[in-house]
């Protein structure tokens, strides 16, 4: 269910939040050539996503009450 975010996001979550040893908003501002803000955002935007996206997968699977 990682399909919803594209390659940027996916790889700057996974950097930043999934790893043994996460990345600097400097580092991935670098790789990127984008300014650390821009990289915070991007993480925020993402994380955001996949947030919602499983709470909408649990509702549509009635794991959670559909209030």
């Amino acid at each position: 269910s990682v399909k919803i975010l594209n390659e940027r996001e996916k790889e700057i979550l996974y950097s930043r939040r999934l790893s043994d040893t996460p990345k600097t908003l400097e580092e991935l501002s670098k790789k990127y050539k984008i300014s650390r803000e821009r990289i915070r955002q991007i993480e925020n935007k993402a994380f955001d996503k996949l947030q919602k996206h499983m709470v909408n997968s649990a509702k549509s699977k009635n794991l959670l009450p559909a209030n």
